[in-house]
């Protein structure tokens, strides 16, 4: 198959969080299974220094008005032969942040992210003829799907396209005035808003989410955020499919960003990693669990709860935990006072640096991980390779990845209850296996040895390629 792959981040271009992680994961193992992958999304700034070669004009009107943009080759240095293109127009993509000025969203996100779905479409139309299926990545690209049934059902190229569209982040939806259906040439529902996320679940061939959890979790409320009618009615089209993990990136045996390297069947490296990550943030050596989290610091993260279970926590024992992380103010702040208030137990980096984030997992003996809802999760597939045993709100991505102890099969600690009392008593549980030295070494070599790579995960979305293809064929 010929595959046209639409996102609005990819992980060695432009990141944001685990949608470029995922988009690449996904284009690199359809590569490797055989499939011819273009991968197209926006020149930000910071692409605009990344050497490119072949390069096409696209001209269309949108809303009434004549637009035009370029879409440019990258050039194909360690990509896995994956072909990316960029597509250049300064005034809607030349800017810092992709989303947002670091407060507040783009006002005019609606027009650049409608251009971007129009633009790829009639650059397809042009110059990728034989193109078998896209498939779109959350809001940003979603009323492609709306343009494929509206502007071009008898299109002799793209008529015959079916659109995939995959949900990262339900509660991500982008929604704008009524107006903006006539500015962006859509058709209007009876909604007194456009929600640019309704319009891929509505018109699209097929759709999935990253797990099979949150798939269920989308067809009621609140996890839909409004949409759980459309998921229902959508419901025999409507997949999970688990996101994977790229061991290349993130296995202990090989990384080079720790300072020894460990697998299951040696842990001495582990040990050396955690007296590291301790020294270096000046933590007493003390020999206690160390707890880590690496994420962004939101309200989605649980640390509404978490800090206030963490301050509890800390005060009635001796284990050590170290948080890398940016976000949300507020809990920043709070982040610095438990770092004052327990200065022998509590480290907070606000930031993010790759190469910390991998020393991080290498060093704790627990990862926490209480997210109010998660799609997927990639942090608690690294902590089960890098023997971090999670603890995790049994949710989404987490609920099927990890299994709680203390169930014979266990690789982790988990719990159900959005409360600060069900958490403190996960973090108590924690504890306790851990001076289990037997007990809580099997719940770790178990995890390492789980393997939730991309390949399998590619085989289901070929499947659900094949499924669509073959549904369109039929109505062809």
């Amino acid at each position: 198959m010929r595959i046209l792959l639409l996102c609005s981040e990819y992980e060695g271009l432009i990141k944001t969080g685990g949608l470029a992680d995922a988009c690449r994961g996904i284009a690199q193992g359809l590569v490797d299974a055989g499939h011819q992958v273009t991968v197209l999304l926006p020149q930000y700034t910071n692409l605009y220094s990344r050497p490119t070669g072949e390069w096409h004009s696209v001209y269309f009107h949108l809303g009434g008005r004549p637009l035009g943009c370029a879409v440019r080759q990258l050039a194909q240095a360690s990509q896995g032969g994956v072909d990316i293109r960029l597509l250049e127009h300064h005034d809607f993509f030349h800017r810092e942040r992709p989303y947002d000025d670091g407060d507040q969203g783009y006002a005019d996100n609606p027009l650049r992210f409608g251009f971007f779905c129009k633009a790829a479409l009639e650059w397809c139309r042009q110059y990728l003829p034989d193109v078998d299926l896209i498939h779109g990545h959350d809001w940003q690209t979603a009323v492609t799907a709306a343009y494929l049934k509206q502007h071009y059902a008898q299109d002799p190229v793209l008529g015959r396209v079916p659109f995939v569209f995959t949900i990262h982040n339900g509660a991500y939806q982008l929604t704008a005035g009524a107006e903006w259906f006539g500015k962006l040439e859509l058709a209007q529902q009876q909604d007194h808003f456009l929600n640019m996320l309704e319009q891929g679940i509505r018109y699209a061939a097929k759709v999935n989410t990253v797990s099979q959890g949150y798939r269920d979790e989308l067809l009621s409320e609140p996890a839909a955020n409004g949409l759980a009618r459309l998921y229902q009615q959508r419901q025999a089209d409507f997949v999970g499919i688990l996101n994977g993990c790229d061991y290349q990136q993130w296995d202990p045996a090989t990384d080079l960003t720790l300072i020894k390297n460990f697998d299951s069947t040696d842990l001495s490296g582990k040990v050396a990693c955690k007296q590291q990550l301790k020294a270096r943030f000046h933590l007493p050596a003390a020999d206690v669990p160390l707890m880590v989290a690496v994420s962004r610091i939101t309200g989605q993260k649980g640390y509404d709860y978490l800090i206030p279970a963490l301050r509890q926590f800390l005060a009635l024992s001796k284990v050590q935990v170290f948080i890398v992380g940016s976000g949300e103010q507020h809990y920043c702040r709070q982040l610095y006072q438990l770092q004052e208030d327990f200065p022998a137990q509590f480290r907070f980096f606000e930031g993010f640096d790759e190469a910390l984030a991998h020393q991080t997992e290498a060093a704790g003996d627990f990862f926490l991980m209480p997210s109010l809802f998660e799609p997927c999760g990639l942090n608690q597939l690294y902590s089960l390779k890098y023997g971090a045993v999670p603890v995790v709100r049994l949710t989404g991505g987490l609920r099927d990845t990890v299994i709680p102890w203390p169930d014979q099969a266990a690789t982790g600690i988990g719990f159900s209850d959005v409360s600060i009392a069900a958490l403190l008593s996960a973090l108590q549980q924690a504890e306790q296996l851990y001076l289990q030295q037997p007990a809580y070494r099997a719940v770790q070599l178990r995890g390492m040895q789980q393997n939730f790579s991309w390949q399998s995960s590619v085989q289901s979305y070929i499947q659900l390629y094949q499924q669509a293809l073959t549904e369109q064929f039929s109505r062809t």
